[in-house]
């Protein structure tokens, strides 16, 4: 062998060395701190779920490129170390990563239920002339290391692994209990709330039974519960959907479609199922001003509700000009950061004070 050929050997065993103590660098960063690996590894899913397959597995090359790009981002976000090195992120397909996330996840939601680190804030839900006249729940994760999870982060794992049962029944007793404290408070005692309910959640076969028990327990009027259903959840085994619903209706419980022009079902749907509510996307909500085709979709939906007797709300209002949009339109009510962000009850009720409440 050659001085030149030893020297180039000597240089690769180098480079080769100094690549693996930096893996093993970034390995101890990383299992120095499980906390940041686990939203790490969600977020990571998060971002690797936004890009289309097509693209995502186009070819290997594309696929380091891509997992590379956002793992650079996140450990930066993260402050973990990062040496610009592509061979550190292994070869992981997608389902690799999503199955890694969802384990660490589970293994959490488990914990957080027992330890009760789930809350429930409230935003408000408005008529055109900005009094209260109703409130929806939202399920937060105040984990005591991370503080807030985002909902969008755990609750499809939760439902993939069956978790979203004791979560969601939790939810409904809460705002069961919720309903009965506002009883002695003439303010809020008849403000409505909105819960939104899982696929999973509903399909279970005792889901009404256990609905019916709560509201029994808690002795509150039903009416003052309503339950947010998809678009494509109701539209799905469409006539046992409809027998279950019209049992809760027996017990006074009201429904609102959520999402509603998300969907790519007919208008004419809306005459056969027993619902009391729309409520449109904010999809259609975002950029509507008058004359535009989202205006016109919008007046169309509001138009036929009305002639069945269907109530109508626009969620995702933030800004002044949607709102007037909206009342020229004549939605009713309106729910929105204009309004209120989600705030935890004590913080509501301030709130709620401050609006007023529109009495029946």
């Amino acid at each position: 062998m050659t001085t030149e050929q030893k020297r180039t050997l000597s240089s690769a065993r180098q480079d080769q060395y100094a690549l693996h103590k930096n893996k093993v660098k970034t390995l101890k960063n990383l299992q120095s701190d499980q906390g940041k690996l686990r939203v790490f590894s969600t977020q990571l899913t998060s971002l690797i779920d936004t890009i289309p397959d097509a693209n995502l597995f186009k070819d290997r090359e594309g696929r380091k490129l891509i997992t590379n790009k956002l793992t650079q981002r996140l450990f930066k976000r993260h402050d973990l170390d990062w040496y610009g090195k592509t061979h550190i992120m292994p070869r992981l397909t997608s389902q690799e990563i999503r199955a890694h996330a969802r384990m660490l996840l589970e293994s959490d939601l488990d914990i957080a239920l027992a330890k009760r680190q789930f809350k429930l804030h409230y935003q408000v839900q408005v008529d055109g002339a900005g009094q209260i006249v109703g409130a929806e729940a939202l399920l937060r994760w105040e984990h005591p290391r991370y503080g807030l999870i985002a909902p969008e982060q755990f609750i499809p794992v939760a439902e993939q692994s069956g978790l979203i049962l004791p979560i969601g029944a939790w939810v409904l007793q809460s705002v069961c209990e919720q309903l009965k404290q506002w009883l002695n408070d003439p303010l809020k005692k008849d403000v409505p709330i909105a819960v939104n309910i899982s696929p999973r959640q509903f399909s279970h076969p005792e889901f009404v039974e256990q609905l019916s028990r709560m509201l029994e327990e808690n002795a509150i009027d039903a009416t003052r519960l309503k339950l947010e259903l998809t678009e494509s959840l109701m539209l799905h085994d469409i006539s046992n959907t409809i027998e279950k619903m019209k049992a809760l209706q027996l017990l006074g419980i009201r429904f609102s479609m959520d999402n509603f022009g998300r969907g790519y079902s007919s208008l004419s749907q809306l005459r056969v199922l027993p619902i009391d509510q729309l409520k449109i996307d904010q999809f259609l909500i975002r950029d509507i001003v008058p004359d535009s085709c989202d205006a016109m979709l919008v007046k169309t939906v509001i138009d036929m509700s009305r002639k069945l007797g269907i109530g109508v709300i626009a969620e995702g209002v933030e800004t002044e000009q949607q709102f007037t949009c909206l009342k020229q339109l004549g939605c009713s009510a309106y729910q929105g950061y204009l309004f209120g962000k989600p705030m935890p009850v004590n913080e509501f009720e301030k709130l709620a004070s401050r609006l007023g409440i529109r009495t029946k």
